[in-house]
């Protein structure tokens, strides 16, 4: 990875998300939150709180959304000098939080929204990456239409070409793509990746590979060694209740494998918190590559932090991530 410097990009969907009250399903809500929500840019808001440089590439809806949409990411310190206008709309995903026994649901209406247009002639991909360390994907632009796919497959051609390392979310989503489709594409981006997050799951069925060995272990690290990955990071999560839950990450490599501490915690708000375990790990490896227990460690405590606060993106600091870490939660109030 670039030494130089701590800039990262991002490329995919920002959405309107728009959550029904605390205990109300969606079908009978009567008033809904706003706010701004999408895989990509959640990482990467997330890095810009954990001080790195933040780039998001996109396509947004030129009306009032789209500009609102702008002043979000930029207020959170992200440049949004690379995202393209466009007269399509803004999608829209409708959130039901779910409480006890119940699960949370998600509505999407996203179908002809404005990043599904966007095709890779729309951005220059060189100036974007020219001065970048990594840059952030993940399997849901590649599902929200063939041009993002396109786009996605483009910008990763170019990141290489500039040295700049491809961090890929599997972050499948069976609402937007087929299995059958899927493992046509996700195949395609395993040739670019450098820093995978995926589950068990995601390896044998989307990309289709299983060592003789059935134990996670063997299988991470073998698909290391296949793939050429330089790392590949999971969690595993234990569910309480929709409200309670455990979390321990692990990190694999061709030949190691790295296991984090398990943290018990309750949830506000589950929505973004794989992104942010994504962005905790990347703030890791942007300041020492090798580092992958601390990348791990400060990818959870993100993970967990995010899960206390409304909204899709953690907005927590490096400072707030040690903090967590040393006390696992357990401070009295600070006055």
């Amino acid at each position: 990875m670039k030494t130089n410097n701590k800039k990262a990009v991002g490329l995919g969907e920002v959405l309107l998300r728009l959550t029904a009250p605390s205990g109300t399903l969606i079908r009978n809500a009567n008033n809904f939150s706003v706010n701004y929500g999408g895989s990509e840019a959640n990482v990467i808001i997330s890095l810009a709180h954990l001080g790195y440089s933040g780039v998001f590439i996109s396509k947004m809806a030129e009306d009032e959304l789209g500009q609102a949409c702008r002043d979000y990411l930029v207020a959170n310190g992200v440049d949004t000098s690379n995202i393209a206008s466009s007269t399509y709309p803004m999608g829209i995903y409708f959130l039901e939080n779910g409480e006890g026994a119940r699960a949370s649901k998600v509505v999407y209406d996203r179908k002809h929204s404005a990043a599904t247009k966007m095709v890779p002639e729309d951005f220059d991909f060189d100036k974007a990456f020219e001065d970048a360390s990594l840059l952030h994907v993940s399997g849901i632009t590649l599902a929200i239409s063939d041009s993002a796919k396109e786009t996605a497959l483009k910008a990763m051609e170019v990141a290489k070409k500039h040295g700049v390392k491809i961090c890929f979310d599997f972050n499948y989503r069976a609402k937007l793509l087929p299995l059958e489709k899927a493992q046509e594409i996700y195949p395609l981006v395993a040739k670019y990746a450098d820093i995978v997050f995926a589950s068990p799951w995601d390896i044998k069925t989307i990309l289709g590979f299983e060592p003789d060995e059935k134990d996670d272990k063997k299988l991470f690290m073998d698909a290391c060694k296949h793939f050429n990955f330089d790392y590949l990071f999971t969690k595993k999560r234990t569910i309480i209740s929709a409200r309670e839950q455990k979390l321990q990450a692990f990190a694999y490599t061709k030949d190691k494998e790295v296991i984090g501490s398990t943290y018990q915690f309750e949830i506000f708000d589950r929505i973004g918190a794989g992104d942010a375990f994504a962005a905790g790990v990347l703030a890791g490896l942007l300041d020492n590559y090798d580092d992958s227990l601390t990348a791990i460690n400060y990818g959870i405590a993100n993970c967990v932090l995010k899960q206390s606060i409304f909204g899709d993106a953690s907005t927590f600091t490096k400072n707030d991530l040690k903090e967590y870490l040393l006390t696992k939660g357990t401070e009295e109030v600070k006055r």
